[in-house]
Order: C-alpha cells, then sequence, then structure tokens
C-alpha cells in the first residue's frame, strides 16, 4: 500500500476520529470495510502522528499541511533525522531546519497551531530514502519510486503536470508511480507519459 492509499481512506472518511492511548489508537465510530485494511497497514503512522492522549479527526490531519506532513512522513518511514524546510507566504528565503525523528511530530503540531501554513512544505530524508512535499492548493497526490528515492508530492494540478514533465526529461523511469485525486481512486500509471496523459484527460474533463 501507498501513501495515496491513506491519503484517499481519510477524505473518504472525513469524520473518523482517531485516539492515541500510549502505543495503541482507538477509531470512532467504527471503521468502514473499505477502509480497514488501510488504516490497520498505517496504523503505526497514524499513532506516531498523534500526540500521547491525542484526539483527532481524519480532516483535520488530512487539512493542515503541517499535521498531514508529519502523518506521511511516518507512513514512509521515519528512520533518521529529516531535513524541513519551509516556505512562508510572501517571503523569498525558506527556513531550514535539520529534524530528528523522535520531535518531527511535536515540531509540526507546535506549528499547526503556532504558524500559518506555509506555501509549500518540503521534507527529505537525510538518507536519501525519500521525499515529501506539500504545496499550499494542492489538488493532486503522486507517489513514484525512483532509483533508491521515494517521492511523495502534493502540489496543484499545474505543478504537478509541470513535474511530471521535467521527470519524463530528467529522471530515469519509475519503479512504481500512482497518481490521485481527491474523489478519486489511486491510478497505477506504468510511466511518466501515462500518468501526465491521465492529469491530462481529467483536467480536460472538468472543464
Amino acid at each position: 500500500m501507498t501513501g495515496l492509499d491513506l491519503l484517499h481512506a481519510l477524505h473518504g472518511h472525513p469524520t473518523l476520529t482517531f485516539h492515541r492511548v500510549g502505543e495503541g489508537l482507538k477509531v470512532l465510530p467504527a471503521v468502514p470495510e473499505e477502509a480497514r485494511p488501510v488504516l490497520a497497514h498505517f496504523k503505526p503512522a497514524i499513532v506516531q502522528a498523534l500526540g500521547d492522549g491525542e484526539r483527532l479527526e481524519a480532516q483535520a490531519l488530512f487539512s493542515s499541511p503541517f499535521r498531514l506532513a508529519a502523518l506521511l512522513a511516518h507512513a514512509l518511514g521515519l528512520e533518521g533525522p529529516v531535513v524541513l524546510t519551509l516556505y512562508g507566504k510572501g517571503e523569498q528565503e525558506p527556513h531550514r531546519y535539520l529534524v530528528p525523528p523522535e520531535t518531527l511530530t511535536p515540531h509540526l503540531t507546535w506549528a499547526s497551531q503556532n504558524l500559518p501554513p506555509p506555501r509549500r512544505l518540503h521534507l527529505a530524508a537525510t538518507s536519501g530514502a525519500w521525499i515529501l512535499e506539500v504545496q499550499g492548493g494542492w489538488e493532486v497526490a503522486l507517489e513514484a519510486q525512483v532509483a533508491r528515492t521515494r517521492y511523495l508530492l502534493l502540489h496543484p494540478g499545474l505543478e504537478a503536470r509541470a513535474w511530471l514533465e521535467a521527470a519524463h526529461k530528467g529522471l530515469v523511469p519509475p519503479e512504481e508511480l500512482s497518481v490521485w485525486r481527491r474523489g478519486e481512486a489511486p491510478f497505477t500509471a506504468r510511466g511518466w507519459g501515462e500518468a501526465l496523459a491521465h492529469l491530462e484527460e481529467v483536467a480536460h474533463a472538468s472543464r
């Protein structure tokens, strides 16, 4: 399962409430049958994205770029320090931090409560294992395994298509590639070109 499956499940069931109790997780109301395999698979990530004793609705995790980044970072595998780069609205220079894995969730939880949403949030594992990016106003999520790096990118539609065009020219063919838009099941593509064609078809159909 991929991070796109997790996004799809959260979006489809926004009122589910997650309650962390120690290393356990309670979910209210009962998890719908279709979401059980996904939420069971990502239970450790959901636990680590919450503070002990915290209750949070799926919609709150989904709608905050800070909370969503914490969740997806744990879903990707938070095994070492990460570089967090924040691009504030109206600011030219980004703010960059080296964050130990055990403090990422507290740091991003604090940011969600005290800072305005950034126009762009970028997280990169120092091991090079993965790169995560959340842009303000994102519409499309892309997840790709390219060589030794997994990319999970949440971009507005135009930026997602531009990224795929650049990847098609500059990156090797992906080993795995999926595209997700809200309200649709994740689409598995066989390459950069097919993913781009899918986004173009969706954009044309929505006009």
